[in-house]
């Protein structure tokens, strides 16, 4: 076990240490990624040759691909692999991070134990997040009609064009209001993954348990998540750009070939490899940044190490009660 230095973080540290890690243990946390990935090309793969092309979105075309039932049984699959691959690179940075040495077999044997409370808690949080967000626009759209049918029965039918604008102007405004309340819940569950699995409790316990340590910390959070995320889009598209580009230019003529499907579903999957890691990272050290600076996790951490030198203690152990 090295030397750990646990200390409150700014934002700026935060990210320097996120990429710190990922530079120091880069091929255990892209092999972790790599089996999801790995997933998502046949799923991937899948909608681009029934959508034609990785540019057709929107089309009556890409939206059958999308609720196939096809298309649903590799998007299930790749979610649990994915749910799974998310534990295994949290127990693989909290490794890293408290000094230890992670493994991608290490990192995957420890969650077999917690496998469903892991699908419980990320299904839970990912259908709450979905209802709120469905919510909002669906009642705003429920509302956007009523507006509609109260100005037709007024006898402002000449005016349709108004109409359509007030009624589209209030969808807009439902999408962007559902997604930022939407965020705003995924802030407060952002680290429940972690605490879930370190602190040996239930999905709902630690979805409470995350809203209580991302309590005065979402801003924080959310800024260090979005840039993660940009660099993590952006590697996507790095890999993936020269395969839109040739869709582009085949647009035209429709010759967009399966081998081209294939090879810009594998692109996407490397891209995500390399980048996915990033997220994982930025929320276990924020997990740790909440509980140092509201539990001072730093003292116990060193309590527990001098009490047993050998071995260090589980990455979210907590003092007892």
């Amino acid at each position: 076990m090295e030397n750990v230095e646990l200390r409150p973080m700014s934002l700026g540290e935060l990210l320097d240490h996120t990429f710190s890690l990922y530079r120091n243990h880069f091929w255990v946390f892209v092999g972790i990624m790599a089996i999801p990935s790995c997933f998502a090309i046949p799923m991937n793969f899948f909608l681009f040759s029934k959508q034609g092309s990785p540019l057709v979105i929107g089309t009556p075309r890409a939206q059958a691909a999308v609720f196939s039932l096809s298309y649903l049984i590799f998007a299930t699959i790749f979610a649990l692999v994915y749910a799974i691959a998310s534990g295994a690179a949290t127990h693989a940075v909290a490794d890293a991070y408290l000094g230890r040495a992670p493994s991608v077999r290490g990192s995957y044997e420890r969650v077999r134990g917690r496998f469903w409370r892991l699908i419980g808690l990320v299904s839970n949080v990912g259908l709450r997040v979905l209802a709120i967000f469905l919510g909002v626009v669906l009642v705003a759209a429920f509302g956007g009609g009523l507006a509609g049918a109260a100005m037709a029965g007024a006898g402002r039918t000449a005016d349709q064009t108004t109409m359509v604008l007030i009624v589209g102007l209030i969808v807009v405004v439902a999408v962007l209001a559902g997604a930022a309340l939407a965020i705003f819940i995924g802030l407060r569950y952002a680290v429940a993954i972690p605490a879930l699995l370190f602190e040996n409790i239930g999905a709902l316990a630690a979805i409470r348990r995350s809203v209580r340590l991302t309590k005065g910390r979402r801003g924080h959070i959310f800024l260090a998540v979005l840039m993660t995320s940009i660099i993590g889009y952006v590697g996507v598209v790095i890999f993936r750009g020269p395969f839109w580009l040739a869709a582009a230019l085949t647009a035209r003529t429709g010759h967009w070939t399966d081998w081209l499907n294939f090879a810009a579903a594998a692109s996407a999957a490397v891209g995500a490899s390399l980048t996915g890691p990033l997220l994982m990272i930025i929320l276990v050290l924020c997990y740790y940044d909440a509980r140092i600076r509201k539990e001072a996790f730093d003292l116990q951490f060193m309590m527990a190490s001098m009490d047993n030198p050998p071995s260090a203690p589980a990455p979210g152990a907590t003092s007892p009660a």
